[in-house]
């Protein structure tokens, strides 16, 4: 059944029209009068409707009861990611926010990339990516993805709670399982070639475990989802 984003709450056993974004996208599906849909606010649960009517200007649903049904991970897990490539961070966004990430705060490093033009844009498409993903993996609490920030500041608001270095001379994944398996977590992957020699030593005084992820040199996206994979499950 297909699943819409509401940014509004979705009233129980109410009748009203969906918002233009939301109704582009039922027409662009090719939904019909009569059809079943998934209604969800991110703040968890979600709630069934029924289209009464699509028309050129509006779509109008019936929502059932809200149902108070959860698909998230075990474990609570931050992802500070220095920034890639465009297309790349977001698969890094779209898969993590797949497998449970509960928010992902991208960083500036020295070898991170740039943000061409307008960074609030980014953002805000970034949270589209991540809003997507939710509807088509059946997840109803969005991640946060916050604007980035300096890796400085990220090490300062981390301070004292655990935090986990994806490094490739970390120790394996399933050796350090249980040295990470906590309720809540912070989770550092590097960008394209890595943190520099200064951050990475910074970061190994201040994560309480490195973590390699496999026996191979990953890329900074399947490091981020294969440590996810791993992590939200433990």
């Amino acid at each position: 059944m297909p699943r819409f984003f509401c940014s509004e709450a979705v009233a129980p056993d109410s009748t009203f029209t969906l918002s233009a974004e939301v109704a582009q996208h039922v027409r662009v599906l090719r939904l019909r009068d009569g059809d079943g849909i998934v209604l969800f606010d991110g703040q968890g649960g979600e709630t069934p409707a029924t289209i009464n009517s699509i028309g050129k200007r509006e779509v109008v649903v019936a929502a059932a009861q809200h149902v108070a049904i959860e698909r998230e991970a075990v474990r609570t897990v931050t992802l500070y990611a220095a920034l890639i490539a465009n297309d790349r961070m977001d698969w890094l966004i779209q898969k993590t926010t797949e497998l449970g990430v509960a928010a992902i705060q991208p960083l500036y490093s020295e070898r991170s990339q740039r943000i061409p033009g307008d960074v609030a844009k980014r953002v805000e498409h970034w949270r589209g990516v991540a809003i997507a993903a939710c509807e088509q993996c059946g997840r109803n609490r969005i991640p946060d993805v916050a604007a980035p920030i300096p890796l400085s500041d990220a090490l300062s608001e981390t301070q004292g709670s655990i935090s986990v270095l994806l490094d490739a001379e970390g120790d394996l994944g399933q050796a350090n399982s249980s040295a990470v398996s906590q309720a809540s977590l912070n989770v550092f992957v590097g960008p394209e070639g890595g943190f520099a020699p200064n951050e990475r030593e910074t970061l190994l005084a201040h994560c309480s475990h490195k973590l390699r992820i496999g026996a191979t040199v990953l890329r900074a996206e399947t490091a981020a989802v294969a440590a996810m994979a791993l992590m939200a499950n433990l």
